[in-house]
This record gives structure tokens, C-alpha cells and sequence, in this order.
């Protein structure tokens, strides 16, 4: 095979790989910008659901099983995110290691590995969320995994571990304390309802916190995630641009050196012949 072959042939392999690359960023962009929209409604509904406990009997609102910490790991399934999944298994590590052995909650299977390195072993491992859209049915089974860890008294606190977005492509790995509920203490209390009993009340507000805290901390997340996926799609384009144009003008300077070559050689041929009838002559 020429080299000028060989050469068209990277040059369409690059050109197919862009096209991927430039899908690939659009829709990291479309679930980056799909994730951060709703972030501030969400947020304020976590707060009114606190706050609404802070209007009920304080103590018995904060009040938690006793039982070990419990951590749900938020990590990530795809790829072309760098070292994002590491750094969130080292934080959690590192929180399980000064919070004791407890129930460890995985989503995204890419992180179980490290995990299990590490000699911790989830109670659960489900694939990471990839957009907003999902999230809902997503989230009503993990809830409910939580609050029957919760009522079996194998769990006691419970903390996130999440990215947080500090902006496209840069996040922070935070710890997020969900149990026991911080309510407010200002708050004036409310009377008790003939109609729903105080407990059950209770309990459907903090199914219901725990529910707001974990779609906002996914919300981040994703954003993160895929704000991150953003900038590496974006690198990737920009060294492809490189690479191609540094492909084009080699095959065009190859081209041009076999042009010329080619001219050469019937130049030669012509003056070859030239002499030839010279001499017959």
C-alpha cells in the first residue's frame, strides 16, 4: 500500500472518529444542560420539606435508629470522565474509614471494583443514573432500600458522597449528610392532627427529605459528570482538528511529491527518446 494510501486511510478513520466525538458532545451537552435546570427548584423544595419538620416535635424529628453509618456512593457507568469515579470511591473510603463499618450503597458498577479492593463490599450495587429522564423511577426503589436498611436498625446515619459541580468540567467529591435531619429550631410547632397520626406523619416526611436530597445530590452529579464528559469531548475534538490537518497537508505534500516525480520521469523519458533519434539519425 502507497504511503498517500495509507495516509486517506487515517485520514477517514480520524474524520469517522469526530463525527462520534461531536455526537458525543452534543448530548453531553443536552444532559448537562437537562441536569442543571431544574437544580434550583429542587433545592428549594429539600428546604421546605426541612422546614416542615421543623414545625413538628424537634427531637423525635431528628431522632435516628441506632445503627452503623451508611453511605450511598454516587459514581458513574460511562467513560471519557478521567479519574472522576476514583476520586469519589477515595472520599468514600475515607468517610467509611472514620465513620466505622456500615451498609455501603453503590450506583455505578464501574466503582464496585475499587470498592471490593479496598476489602468493602455494598449491600447494593446499581448502575449509575446517565440523565435526568430516569431518574424517577430511579430513585422510589433506592429510597425504599434505604428506609428498609433504616427500620431493620442496619442503618443509622446516612451520608451521600457525590460530585458536587463547581462548573463545566470541574467538581468537587463532598460528603453530604442526609440522617439525622438537621431541622430548623425556629420553627413553631405544629398541633397535632386528629386525622394522621404524629409517627406515620413523620415518617412520610423524611422518606420524602431523603427522597429531595437524593434527586438534588444526582442532579449535581450529573452535572458534574457530564460537564466533565463535556470538556474531555471538547479536547478530544480540538487534538482530532490537529491530527487531521496535520494528515491533510502530508498527503498533500506526498501527492505533490509524486506529481513531480512523475513529471521528472517523463521528462527523462522524452529526452531519452530525443537521443535516441539523435543517434539513429
Amino acid at each position: 500500500m502507497s504511503r498517500e494510501r495509507s495516509l486517506l486511510l487515517r485520514l477517514h478513520a480520524l474524520e469517522t472518529l469526530e463525527e462520534a466525538v461531536g455526537a458525543l458532545r452534543s448530548l453531553s451537552a443536552q444532559h448537562f444542560r437537562a441536569a442543571r435546570a431544574p437544580l434550583a427548584p429542587v433545592r428549594t423544595y429539600r428546604e421546605e420539606v426541612r422546614r416542615f419538620l421543623g414545625v413538628l416535635d424537634a427531637s423525635a424529628a431528628a431522632a435516628v435508629p441506632d445503627g452503623p453509618t451508611g453511605i450511598v456512593l454516587v459514581a458513574a457507568d460511562l467513560g471519557l470522565v478521567g479519574d472522576y469515579t476514583a476520586r469519589l470511591v477515595r472520599e468514600c473510603l475515607a468517610l467509611r474509614a472514620e465513620s466505622g463499618p456500615g451498609p455501603v450503597v453503590c450506583l455505578g458498577r464501574r466503582a464496585l471494583s475499587s470498592l471490593v479492593r479496598a476489602g468493602v463490599q455494598p449491600v447494593s450495587v446499581q448502575p449509575a443514573p446517565t440523565s435526568v429522564a430516569g431518574l424517577t423511577g430511579f430513585l422510589l426503589p433506592l429510597v425504599d432500600t434505604l428506609l428498609s436498611l433504616r427500620r431493620a436498625g442496619e442503618l443509622g446515619p446516612l451520608w451521600f458522597v457525590a460530585a458536587r459541580f463547581e462548573g463545566a468540567g470541574d467538581y468537587t467529591p463532598v460528603r453530604v449528610p442526609v440522617l439525622p435531619v438537621v431541622a430548623p429550631a425556629d420553627e413553631p410547632s405544629m398541633a397535632r392532627s386528629p386525622y394522621c397520626d404524629a409517627e406515620h406523619l413523620r415518617s412520610v416526611v423524611v422518606r420524602e427529605y431523603i427522597y429531595a436530597s437524593l434527586y438534588e445530590t444526582l442532579l449535581e452529579a450529573l452535572a458534574s459528570e457530564h460537564g466533565k464528559r463535556l470538556v474531555t469531548a471538547e479536547s478530544a475534538r480540538s487534538w482530532l482538528e490537529k491530527r487531521m490537518g496535520a494528515t491533510r497537508r502530508l498527503a498533500s505534500a506526498i501527492r505533490r511529491e509524486t506529481s513531480t516525480q512523475e513529471v521528472l520521469e517523463v521528462v527523462a523519458a522524452a529526452r531519452a527518446a530525443q537521443r535516441e533519434i539523435g543517434r539513429v539519425s
